[in-house]
């Protein structure tokens, strides 16, 4: 899916921006799997939450949760600390499915939005997480501006809630305690990306 590429646009711009060394992008770069969060969660060192979606709209795990870290010697003492980290997984059935993309929290990347000319927001909204206390400021985009190749029709400049199922939905939001979260969805309702969403859940992480 889309969010496989932007993981890979967001390491190759690091790279190639500078703000990873790229003799040693190999040596330090890290990357396991797992069969369930819970398993991510007891495996990472770096206190904080890892969120996990308990609303899943039906749709079941298709892949095993990806880690991909970058690690760096501490000042002090001989373990590994982590100096950035993305989590990542995918959830699917015939009628749809999306993916997540989350910076796990206090490590310094964060899981931003590439800018696609294709995209337009259809929403802006303030999402209460897991039924608790915590809000969050969430931003909803539309892939409705696509162009299809040798097609006169013209590209929309305003889209619409419905056209999240349409064309596929992007939902970017940052929890407290510097968790980001993107979520990409195709075939999903905006209804059904917002229950996702709320329905996410921490866990807790490291020492």
């Amino acid at each position: 899916m889309r969010t496989q590429r932007l993981l890979f646009f967001v390491v190759t711009v690091l790279v190639i921006g500078g703000i990873l060394p790229a003799p040693s992008f190999s040596a330090n770069a890290i990357v396991e799997s797992f069969p369930t969060w819970q398993r991510a969660a007891l495996t990472l060192n770096s206190k904080g939450n890892l969120y996990y979606p308990t609303k899943r709209a039906n749709l079941i795990q298709e892949s095993r949760i990806d880690v991909l870290a970058f690690t760096r010697k501490p000042k002090s003492g001989n373990g590994v600390r982590y100096s950035s980290m993305l989590v990542t997984v995918n959830y699917t059935n015939r009628h749809g499915s999306f993916s997540l993309m989350e910076k796990y929290s206090n490590t310094t990347w964060a899981a931003r939005r590439v800018a696609d000319p294709g995209q337009r927001i259809v929403s802006k909204r303030t999402i209460k997480i897991d039924a608790s206390d915590t809000k969050v400021q969430s931003t909803i985009y539309a892939n409705c501006a696509v162009p299809e190749p040798d097609s006169a029709v013209q590209l929309k400049k305003v889209c619409s809630r419905a056209d999240v199922k349409l064309f596929g939905g992007l939902l970017v939001m940052e929890i407290p305690g510097r968790t980001s979260i993107i979520i990409e969805s195709v075939g999903l309702t905006f209804q059904q990306l917002i229950a996702i969403a709320r329905g996410l859940k921490p866990l807790d992480v490291g020492n």
